[in-house]
């Protein structure tokens, strides 16, 4: 039976990059994405609502059709550029679903699938943290989702070892994309002022970094986060 890996948000730029970066490993690549992928896809798409539990368990239990489940990247995210003061609960609750429960639930569903069949065989799960969620942000509610991103990350990491599973994040700085976009202009060049090397990220060189956390490369790491960020801190 094929790798499967599926990946979430993966319509997005980091997201789609991944699945290219999966397929071209040997997995099977599901996409978990409301968003259809872009033409000529290289992954298997399933238009999911991340924010419900049982649409997660449903698109878990149709994923493992396709394979062996062997990696999860929950990279789905949700950015609103928005002062603190100026923040309403449910914009507060919105950025926390998308970007903290959502990979809560769909590890749960990962790791119950895994379990359900008796495991054994070595598994990596992936999130997508940010730079926000160590050094804090302008936009309150996103650096604080990505720091719990962060918090997860560590806790599953002792939780989950004893299925074999692995869980590491990355934690990117500016990355050319939609989101990225959406930061107001006066702060993006105060950014790219301060990157060291000068310019923003590519989606796919983060992807290659989540690729490598994904892969027996890295089988002796669980519980770390890594910096790709051009040397922005």
């Amino acid at each position: 039976m094929s790798r499967l890996a599926v990946v979430t948000g993966s319509s997005g730029a980091i997201g789609a990059a991944t699945c290219e970066h999966l397929a071209a490993a040997g997995y099977t690549v599901a996409g978990l994405d409301l968003r259809p992928p872009a033409p000529g896809a290289t992954h298997r798409h399933l238009s999911v609502d991340l924010g419900n539990p049982r649409a997660v368990t449903a698109a878990f239990e149709r994923a493992a059709g396709m394979g062996r489940l062997a990696v999860l990247v929950n990279n789905a995210g949700v950015y609103l550029a928005r002062d603190f003061l100026d923040t309403t609960p449910e914009e507060l609750d919105l950025v926390l679903a998308g970007n903290v429960k959502s990979a809560f639930h769909c590890a749960q569903a990962f790791t119950r699938r895994i379990a359900a069949t008796g495991g054994g065989e070595p598994a990596a799960i992936v999130n997508v943290a940010s730079i926000s969620g160590r050094s804090g942000s302008p936009d309150a509610a996103y650096g604080a989702s990505k720091g719990a991103v962060i918090a997860l990350t560590r806790s599953l990491a002792g939780v989950l070892a004893r299925y074999q599973i692995r869980v590491n994040a990355v934690a990117p700085g500016i990355v050319h994309s939609e989101m990225s976009d959406r930061i107001p202009a006066d702060r993006r060049r105060h950014y790219l002022d301060d990157i060291p090397l000068g310019r923003f990220a590519q989606p796919a060189e983060i992807a290659a970094v989540i690729a490598m956390l994904a892969s027996p490369a890295a089988a002796y790491m669980t519980g770390a986060v890594v910096d790709v960020n051009g040397g922005l801190h």
